[in-house]
């Protein structure tokens, strides 16, 4: 099946993406520690996105579909499961984010050794200054990148909205649901950011 990626090249980490500007960065500031309480996690439960109903392999070709038609800025992929699904298919992001787990259940970590590596940590239940900061240097990078994330990365689907390019898509996993795919505008960045200035008031 013929590869599908969002980069000049899959092979071609030395190319700068052409379409990463500044002035596309959200001016949230991921300063600090943000703790989710349970209320909070509710929040983000819900699809912040279009879901794809279902279970693969049928919701992954809907997605690819999908994902093929909109021709998104930048694709983000947030999710081992995800990340493996969609490269089975020939749908490869821009970059990863990813844990070694599906469902909170150790698994075989994506990986993609060709591509851009970064490390952090992200505690269960946060979004860390440091997972938030590996998320902005990934993207800046102008490369195809691996955020490889030690404790969860299911939060950080927020903060992979806030600072991705307008006109990119963010997708992650919907637990025991299927698949969100979450187009990146202006007022998504702001629904976003109001709901983690939100969260940080609790």
């Amino acid at each position: 099946m013929e590869s599908f990626i969002f980069t000049k090249s899959q092979d071609d980490n030395s190319a700068a993406m052409p379409f990463w500007s500044p002035r596309n960065m959200s001016d949230y500031r991921f300063d600090e520690e943000i703790i989710f309480s349970e209320d909070a996690k509710e929040k983000v439960r819900k699809p912040l996105g279009k879901l794809f109903e279902g279970k693969p392999p049928e919701t992954t070709e809907r997605l690819a579909e999908y994902i093929r038609e909109r021709k998104p800025t930048m694709l983000i992929i947030v999710g081992d499961f995800s990340a493996k699904e969609l490269s089975r298919i020939g749908i490869h992001a821009d970059i990863y984010v990813v844990d070694g787990r599906v469902e909170r259940k150790l698994s075989e970590k994506f990986t993609d050794e060709s591509a851009f590596q970064v490390f952090t940590k992200n505690p269960a239940g946060t979004i860390s200054t440091d997972a938030a900061n590996a998320l902005k240097e990934a993207i800046r990078s102008g490369k195809r990148a691996v955020v490889y994330v030690e404790g969860e990365e299911d939060l950080l689907t927020l903060p992979a909205i806030v600072l991705a390019p307008l006109g990119s898509m963010v997708v992650y996993g919907q637990p025991s649901v299927g698949v969100v795919a979450v187009e990146v505008t202006e007022d998504k960045k702001r629904e976003i950011c109001a709901m983690l200035r939100s969260i940080k008031r609790e």
